[in-house]
């Protein structure tokens, strides 16, 4: 039997459009504007009470966002919670992941922060939201991601670290699960992962190549539909023109066709879908 998985995948840019404005309502009404819902919603660059990067009439984009889409299960993984005006305000910026499928398991990576060989790259904490869902009768592990930008090194180390996640997560399927009470107790572990968000690599990259011989495949190529995810709107952050950088990867080949939104201004980068056909067969 075949069942079908739906996923958006989207970094918004803390909701600043490539008109300058800072609109979370605007992310919101495209998403709730679709034909259909997708089931999953994996958002990188959310922040939460950062002067520099919300909207002070909604400081809070995490909660703009659960509240309007309160069908939706939550994940949200915060790469890094500073101190903020009160107790009750930590400003944070991470990754959320939202979901309308049964919520089995959710769990946080934080990411490599390596050094930089020339001791000059801006660097913040980076984090991976994983989150298993289960789509149908099947079990599906979810990441959601977003990768250094300003330093190639670190981004390796982290690229590295995910496909550690992977593979540790690969071996452990393979065994059967020794199952206890309480915290022991195993659940099912998803046979298929995915990994999506902004890894900041173009696919002309060895980081791009280095994922593809480490076993990942890219859904984009499944429908050969390998359409520029950055760069269409915005030629002031991205003077190269449109381009790859964001990307939807399965630990397994599996049926699906991705589409990228060419005509979206409300981010610099493209809200990203993927519709895959899942067999439990």
């Amino acid at each position: 039997m075949h069942h079908r998985l739906t996923l958006l995948s989207w970094n918004i840019q803390n909701c600043r459009g490539c008109d300058g404005s800072i609109q979370p309502q605007r992310i919101i009404d495209y998403i709730r504007q679709l034909p259909e819902q997708p089931e999953v919603i994996c958002l990188q660059e959310v922040a939460r009470f950062f002067p520099e990067y919300c909207d002070p009439q909604q400081p809070d984009q995490l909660a703009c966002f659960t509240d309007a889409f309160p069908e939706y299960h939550i994940s949200w993984g915060a790469a890094l919670s500073w101190p903020g005006d009160t107790p009750q305000q930590r400003r944070e910026f991470g990754n959320l992941t939202l979901s309308k499928l049964p919520l089995l398991d959710q769990r946080l990576h934080s990411l490599p922060v390596a050094g930089s060989p020339s001791g000059n790259a801006w660097q913040t904490p980076r984090i991976a939201v994983e989150t298993w869902v289960r789509v149908d009768a099947i079990p599906v592990a979810i990441i959601n991601t977003h990768l250094a930008y300003h330093c190639q090194n670190e981004r390796l180390q982290q690229l590295k670290r995910l496909n550690q996640i992977r593979d540790q997560h690969t071996a452990l399927c393979a065994q059967p699960p020794l199952s206890g009470a309480g915290i022991y107790l195993q659940p099912e572990r998803p046979a298929l992962m995915l990994l999506c968000g902004d890894l900041n690599c173009c696919d002309q990259s060895d980081h791009y190549t280095l994922m593809l011989e480490a076993g990942w495949k890219d859904a984009a190529l499944s429908n050969a539909q390998t359409e520029p995810t950055c760069g269409l709107f915005d030629r002031e952050q991205w003077p190269q023109g449109p381009h790859r950088r964001d990307y939807i990867f399965m630990s397994e080949t599996q049926p699906a066709s991705v589409s990228v939104d060419q005509h979206c201004n409300a981010s610099d980068h493209q809200p990203m879908f993927i519709s895959m056909e899942l067999n439990n067969e």
